[in-house]
């Protein structure tokens, strides 16, 4: 799958696109599966519902939010790459994750509803020929192609992977 063209999404996106590294998107989500939860495995329980700074998320919240961001996301890809020319709403991250108590859950539970929404995303995605993938549709009133959805999936976890590393589990 080649790397989405600037004119498939909006310039807002390129600081996650460009975080995706190497030429095979597939092979880069499998991977960062795998990542995510062998760094989550690691993490020290006292550190689950840390966070770095009054205001900002835990560790549990972070996670929680690529999860519901990865489903939002993947369900654009899916409507977009079925031709759906209905558009669709946008998304509030902060009320998703004050309403979602995650900090209720553990980091195990999280590490693997991560693993089994991006493992349905993977099957999805993997179907898609390049007729789908070069397909748009408008979201957030934003068009995209569901090929840089794709790519904005990995590379938003990779953001916050980042994130994770250096404020919530650097010692």
């Amino acid at each position: 799958m080649k790397r989405p063209l600037p004119v498939e999404h909006p310039a807002y996106f390129e600081q996650y696109i460009s975080l995706v590294k190497g030429e095979n998107i597939i092979r880069v989500l499998e991977e960062q599966t795998i990542g995510v939860q062998a760094m989550l495995s690691e993490v020290p329980e006292e550190k689950e519902n840390y966070s770095y700074a009054p205001g900002k998320w835990t560790l549990k919240e972070v996670i929680g939010h690529i999860i519901d961001t990865e489903r939002i996301f993947g369900y654009r890809a899916l409507r977009f790459a079925r031709g759906d020319k209905n558009t669709l709403p946008g998304f509030d991250q902060n009320e998703y994750v004050k309403n979602a108590d995650f900090n209720k859950r553990s980091l195990y539970e999280l590490g693997h509803e991560f693993g089994s929404v991006r493992g349905a995303n993977l099957a999805l995605f993997k179907s898609f020929d390049e007729t789908a993938l070069d397909r748009k549709g408008i979201a957030d009133g934003k068009e995209m192609s569901v090929r840089a959805y794709i790519y904005t999936i990995a590379g938003h976890a990779a953001h916050h992977i980042n994130v994770i590393r250096t404020k919530y589990i650097a010692d």
